[in-house]
């Protein structure tokens, strides 16, 4: 059963947590080396001051136009770490925290969509980061790219939409047949609360039971370096829990949702779906409500396609919801895919 942004929040969906965006890919064998290419998310990579705050952009590569990384609800920066070396052989590339998240500072309220985006957009100019700009969002953070994109239109010349999360999801989702049946989850923010609770009353300590329910870090594969396992409890605080609760709540309101019909002309588009996978296992319940809604989900995403005389829907075959993860090659060849679009039309 494929994982999807707000779907999966609702069902309390902890192995969710940042701890699953590793989780999310096969278990190397226990002789597997560590993977190197996690190491350079142990620190911090540049820390922008936009008016006493910092936010963390981790910045690699060069050249035009940058391609600026925005993660799901659950994930920040490090969920690229198989993409982005790749694609920073070829131009300018940018990981983004947001506040709270990873070694962004928290935001002086927790955050809602509006505030992500305006941060980002102080963090590329204070950087100074110049435009223009290719936008890759996962889930929640597809939704921030075309918000983005919808307040500075000028600056944003592609984007490629990772498995992404339409504007209203909470309302669009509960709006279908059994979804109190199956999901329900009126316990996650509780739970998340909770989890906030814990590490304001001190770091989360990794011998206690409520470590596993709020950070999975358990679940970190065999090959994930010792400098990274060090630094994996320090992300876990109550600003990152609250801050997604108050992210979650911006998928109840439609007041995002001209951005999801807002037209894009002829810019390049990718718009991705993991393969339709829905409904394969589970209760009969269950299996009749995901394939139900896979439906739903998938024709939102060809919807987004069409926004753009030159938008591709796209599905990727054998992906759950972290494409990134799971087939991180379809994710470098659709941001290869429109970086050759800007430069054809470029030429002269």
């Amino acid at each position: 059963m494929p994982t999807l942004a707000l779907r999966a929040i609702l069902a309390a969906a902890l192995l969710l947590s940042i701890g699953d965006v590793v989780l999310a890919q096969p278990k190397p064998t226990p002789a597997t080396t560590e993977d190197q290419r996690l190491l350079p998310y142990v620190e911090p990579g540049q820390l922008v001051n936009i008016g006493g705050r910092r936010i963390n952009l981790h910045c690699t590569g060069a050249g035009g136009p940058t391609v600026i990384l925005m993660a799901g609800l659950f994930s920040w920066s490090v969920v690229w770490y198989k993409t982005q070396p790749v694609i920073a052989q070829k131009t300018r590339v940018c990981a983004f925290d947001r506040a709270g998240y990873g070694f962004s500072d928290p935001g002086t309220r927790p955050q809602i969509l509006s505030d992500v985006v305006d941060d980002l957009h102080a963090a590329l100019n204070a950087g100074p980061i110049p435009g223009p700009y290719v936008l890759v969002g996962h889930s929640l953070g597809g939704i921030e790219a075309r918000l983005y994109a919808q307040r500075w239109p000028k600056e944003v010349v592609g984007m490629v939409l990772v498995d992404t999360s339409p504007a209203g999801e909470g309302l669009i989702d509960e709006n279908q047949p059994g979804f109190d049946e199956v999901i329900g989850g009126e316990s996650w923010a509780a739970d998340m609360l909770h989890c906030a609770f814990l590490v304001a009353n001190g770091r989360l300590d990794p011998s206690r039971p409520e470590y596993n329910d709020c950070s999975a870090a358990a679940a970190l594969p065999s090959d994930t370096p010792a400098a990274f396992r060090t630094i994996w409890p320090q992300f876990f605080t109550a600003y990152y829990f609250a801050d997604k609760v108050s992210l979650a709540s911006s998928l109840y309101t439609h007041r995002y949702d001209s951005v999801d019909h807002r037209r894009l002309g002829a810019m390049p588009l990718v718009v991705l779906s993991p393969e339709d996978s829905w409904g394969k296992s589970g209760t009969p319940e269950s299996v009749w409500f995901h394939r139900s809604y896979s439906k739903v989900w998938i024709a939102l995403h060809e919807a987004l396609a069409h926004l753009s005389s030159r938008g591709v829907h796209r599905f990727i075959k054998g992906s759950g919801h972290h494409i990134q993860l799971d087939k991180p090659q379809a994710v470098i060849d659709a941001v290869d895919e429109v970086l050759r679009q800007l430069h054809a039309a470029a030429k002269p």
